[in-house]
């Protein structure tokens, strides 16, 4: 009996201890961690709070940030926009007018690069053009046509739309996101649920949304750790390899997808088809870039899938079809699919480091010259 009552008390303890933080946290939450602005400002925590959301294209970046992160075997960058909110050199304000936009997912976000590496930078360098970066994180055709409508209608110019569009585009687009009649891109209904419990959180229980961080980026790390304990080969996550897989599968229908193959590429394709119409009408020109992610380079075929919708989608509608798939499948004939992974590609991820994102930027510069 008496052990059972010290077992109720520390139970009571650590129930008021618990309500007493979320009390805290729910009031103060949010101060506390503002106080401690300069040390989450170094940590990939501090990138949730400047990824923000937007009430039509669904998600961007905040406006004049600078902040160096920590990206675990990707290496430390620095992450910086300007007024506008667009991936540029550190306190850069510019106007409305660009001769060139660049709109893409992570690839053309470049995460763990600094702008000045990325292939955005070095083309804007050599070329003197002024650009646009408008690439964010897990954007797709939804996004690209919501988004550079939005900023059309905004009064900004562009002379020249460049869209490069990536493997996960056909993931994103079908499993993730909803587009209406107004362009307006929220998330499909089967994922609203998760996505409203996770802002919650984060809106009323800053601290505690900063705890289940840690705990869930330590877990990551321990289990990516023990991975490559034993795998020398490239080690990719399971929604990674899920994403890559629609270009090299031999069935139309793949476990996860909302959509098939053919039907998730025709979706693709009308928004894409819109964004044209949308630009045709404000004599802005459209290119299209095509790249392969490493698994494409081991599974798939140098005229993919993925080259082939982009290319006949470009026939009559872009100023260039930019296929970079010829350069890096003749780069692994030439020498071997894990050299060629390991001397374009972060280790363990399917993003260009800073020698691929110069190959990008050569090609760019020679098409655009």
């Amino acid at each position: 009996m008496i052990f059972l009552k010290k077992i109720l008390d520390l139970t009571k303890i650590l129930l008021i201890a618990f309500i007493f933080s979320l009390v805290i946290d729910f009031f103060l939450g949010s101060k506390i961690l503002k106080y401690f602005d300069d040390y989450f400002a170094k940590s990939q925590f501090y990138e949730r709070l400047v990824r923000i959301d937007h009430p039509i294209y669904h998600h961007t970046l905040r406006a004049n940030i600078q902040y160096t992160n920590n990206v675990s075997f990707l290496g430390t960058y620095e992450l910086c926009t300007n007024n506008h909110g667009f991936k540029s050199k550190c306190n850069e304000v510019v106007d409305k007018n660009f001769e060139f936009a660049f709109i893409g997912d992570s690839f053309t976000e470049v995460t763990p690069i600094e702008y000045e590496e990325s292939f955005v930078g070095i083309f804007t360098e050599a070329s003197g053009y002024k650009t646009a970066n408008l690439g964010i994180v897990s954007y797709s055709p939804k996004i690209y046509l919501s988004k550079i409508n939005y900023l059309i209608n905004e009064g900004f110019n562009f002379d020249h739309v460049v869209v490069f569009i990536d493997i996960s585009d056909f993931y994103d687009d079908t499993n993730f996101y909803s587009i209406d009649e107004s362009l307006k891109v929220t998330e499909k209904y089967s994922k609203k649920k998760n996505l409203k419990r996770r802002k919650f959180l984060r809106n009323n229980f800053p601290l505690t949304n900063f705890y289940m961080f840690v705990l869930k980026k330590y877990k990551f790390k321990s289990e990516e750790d023990k991975e490559l304990s034993v795998n020398e080969n490239p080690v990719f996550t399971d929604k990674v390899n899920l994403k890559a897989k629609w270009t090299y599968s031999k069935e139309d229908t793949i476990e996860k997808y909302d959509l098939g193959i053919k039907k998730g590429n025709q979706i693709m394709v009308s928004h894409m088809e819109k964004l044209y119409e949308i630009l045709s009408q404000n004599n802005i020109k459209l290119s299209l870039a095509v790249y392969p992610w490493p698994h494409q380079l081991k599974n798939d075929v140098v005229n993919s899938i993925h080259v082939k919708i982009w290319e006949e989608f470009c026939k009559n509608k872009c100023e260039n079809f930019i296929n970079y798939f010829p350069i890096f499948f003749d780069e692994m004939n030439n020498s071997s699919y894990l050299e060629t992974y390991k001397k374009y590609y972060f280790k363990n991820d399917p993003h260009f480091n800073k020698i691929g994102h110069k190959v990008l930027a050569k090609k760019l510069i020679e098409v655009f010259k």
